[in-house]
C-alpha cells in the first residue's frame, strides 16, 4: 500500500489520497477495469492532478490491485497508526468518491439510474452512501474507555473489509453483466 500511496501523492495535489483512489476505483468498476482519463479529469478537475504520466502510473497500479486474482485490493486509507477519526473520515471520503466515479462511469455506459443496475449493486451503493455520511467525530472520542476504543477500532476494520468485498462483488457483477450476451 505504501507504494500506491506514494503514487497517489505524486499524481494529485490538494486532493486526499482516499478520494483519488475511490474515484479511480469507481470508474474502473463501472468501465470493466478501465479508467477513461477524460472521466477522471472531469470528476476531480485538472487543477487537482499533476502530470499525465504520474496520474497514469497511479491509475494503472490502482486498477492492477483491483483486478488482482489474489484479492489484495483494499481501499487506500491512512495506516493504522493514524487517529481513528482520521481513518473513519478517509473511509467516508473513499466511499463518496467511489460512488461519484461509479455513477459517472455508469452514466457514460448508458445506465439511466441506479435502478438499471442489478439488485446486489443497488444494495452495496446504498450501504456505501451511508458510510460516506458517517460522522468521524461521533466515533470513540478522547474520553472513550479502552474498551470503547477497541470496539470502535474493530468496527472500522469490519467496515473496511465490507467495503473491500463490496467493491469486488460489484466488479464481478457488473463485469459479468457486460460479458453475458444473453442480457
Amino acid at each position: 500500500m505504501a507504494d500506491l500511496t506514494a503514487l497517489a501523492l505524486n499524481a494529485a495535489h490538494g486532493l486526499p489520497v482516499a478520494e483519488l483512489h475511490g474515484v479511480v476505483c469507481g470508474l474502473a468498476v463501472a468501465h470493466g477495469g478501465l479508467v477513461p482519463m477524460q472521466d477522471l479529469v472531469e470528476l476531480v478537475g485538472t487543477e487537482a492532478l499533476t502530470d499525465e504520466a504520474a496520474v497514469a502510473r497511479f491509475v494503472e497500479a490502482s486498477v492492477g490491485d483491483l483486478n488482482a486474482t489474489d484479492m489484495t485490493f483494499a481501499p487506500l486509507l491512512p495506516e493504522e497508526e493514524a487517529a481513528l477519526a482520521a481513518r473513519l473520515e478517509a473511509l467516508g471520503q473513499w466511499c463518496g468518491s467511489f460512488l461519484a466515479g461509479l455513477a459517472a462511469g455508469l452514466a457514460r455506459q448508458g445506465a439511466g439510474s441506479l435502478d438499471d443496475c442489478p439488485e446486489e449493486v443497488q444494495e452495496i451503493v446504498r450501504d456505501f452512501s451511508a458510510i460516506a455520511r458517517v460522522d468521524s467525530q461521533a466515533s470513540a472520542g478522547e474520553d472513550a474507555t479502552a474498551a470503547e476504543l477497541e470496539a470502535a477500532e474493530s468496527d472500522l476494520v469490519e467496515l473496511q473489509e465490507f467495503v473491500k468485498v463490496g467493491v469486488l462483488l460489484m466488479m464481478s457483477v457488473l463485469g459479468h453483466d457486460a460479458d453475458d450476451p444473453s442480457e
